[in-house]
């Protein structure tokens, strides 16, 4: 749990410094005699996801990483979903931290036949914790939604 919260902070206080489509990614690292320096990152331009995996169409949905930590795997992610857009109905194999930084609209919680079994309204600065294999989808409203999210590594087992 302490984990979660200090992943939570993290996010929220790198939402704070990277504007969701333009911007710098900087890594402060321990320099020469642990000075710390702070590291200018390139980051990879967000991409077009017409559809998930299984080939579920998405509508106005663009995906990218921002920044994935060496030798791990947690990555630092942004998304852009168009007004009116959609995200299918997907889960993620790991942990997953979303921050809404502008946007609102609806994420619906699905069952494994992709019936809908409960619905939240997103809006900005709102966090969200996704645990591993939770099945759900997103319906864009009238503005752009844009979002952060951490990538966490998967639970020991």
């Amino acid at each position: 749990m302490r984990g979660l919260l200090c992943a939570t902070a993290s996010l929220m206080m790198i939402a704070g410094i990277v504007p969701a489509l333009a911007g710098e990614v900087y890594v402060i690292e321990n320099g020469q005699g642990k000075k710390p320096i702070a590291v200018k990152k390139e980051t990879s331009a967000l991409a077009a996801v017409p559809a998930m995996s299984d080939g579920k169409s998405n509508q106005g949905f663009n995906y990218g990483a921002l920044y994935q930590l060496t030798g791990d795997t947690t990555r630092v992610m942004r998304g852009h979903v168009d007004a009116k857009g959609s995200i299918a109905i997907h889960e993620g194999s790991r942990p997953y931290i979303l921050y809404v930084i502008s946007g609102s609209g609806k994420l619906t919680l699905n069952d494994e036949g992709g019936g809908q079994i409960g619905e939240i309204t997103y809006k900005p600065e709102d966090v969200i914790v996704f645990q591993p294999n939770t099945l759900h989808s997103w319906s864009n409203g009238d503005s752009a939604f844009e979002f952060l999210g951490v990538e966490l590594p998967a639970p020991a087992k």
